[in-house]
């Protein structure tokens, strides 16, 4: 009996353990994405209370952002402004936006001079309030690219290309960023900046440009709070663009 006792002590010590989970990474703050999924049966909510300013105007978006890993490598998403409020120079409109489906798939792993890459398909579909909706579907493919360098740096670069319908002609609009990030003192703190540039063909509508960074701070594994900040840099941009976020995985 004693024999079969230690047989199976030894065996219980022999079975790896299960890896615990690394700390959580989000699609937030910022225009860019992480290349990575939420991981496969896991559940991760990214909220999101960016407020712009335009001039005499400002607008206040609610954003929810809610992922869940069907694999490692391919996760679902759903996205959507659920409040906005815009108010001018003598009204003010409150609404809900449109609500964008998609997915990520992670294909391949960061090795040396090779990113770790994610495609991010998606549509937008028009159940927002007016005002607050495109009105037709909205059409997404965005490819983000990241490499890990040394002593806690990192690249992201992303390329992304919407395809939207307005006055009865199709548009397009192009989304190229690249971002610099870095790990702090603080192994819960990290920071980045940013520079985007967006490229439309909509009638009426300008290109813009973004540059700007953030910090981040790790609650715990599987929580986290973001600060953020773009500055538009051409005269139809935005001129501030401001986020608080806060992140958690289940």
């Amino acid at each position: 009996m004693k024999t079969y006792r230690f047989l199976l002590v030894l065996s219980l010590l022999l079975i790896p353990a299960a890896a615990a989970p690394s700390p959580i990474v989000t699609d937030r703050p910022g225009f860019l994405f992480s290349s990575l999924t939420a991981g496969r049966g896991l559940f991760q909510i990214e909220l999101g209370l960016p407020a712009v300013t335009l001039d005499e105007a400002r607008s206040t978006s609610l954003f929810v952002l809610a992922r869940y890993g069907v694999t490692d490598r391919l996760e679902l998403r759903i996205d959507s402004p659920v409040y906005n409020r815009r108010t001018g120079a003598h009204s003010t409109e409150r609404g809900f936006g449109d609500l964008e489906v998609g997915a990520k798939w992670h294909l391949l792993d960061n090795t040396g001079a090779r990113p770790s890459l994610a495609l991010i398909p998606s549509v937008t579909v028009p159940v927002g309030e007016t005002g607050f909706s495109a009105g037709k579907p909205v059409y997404q493919l965005n490819a983000m690219a990241e490499w890990t360098l040394q002593d806690g740096w990192g690249i992201g670069a992303l390329a992304g290309y919407l395809n939207g319908l307005s006055g009865g002609s199709r548009y397009g609009q192009e989304t190229l960023g690249v971002s610099l990030g870095r790990s702090l003192p603080s192994p819960r703190w990290s920071a980045y900046s940013e520079a985007v540039q967006v490229i439309t063909s909509l009638s009426g509508a300008n290109d813009s440009s973004f540059l700007g960074g953030g910090v981040k701070y790790l609650i715990s594994d599987d929580s986290q709070l973001d600060l953020s900040f773009d500055r538009g840099l051409t005269s139809d941009s935005p001129d501030w663009l401001l986020g608080l976020g806060f992140s958690a995985r289940f």
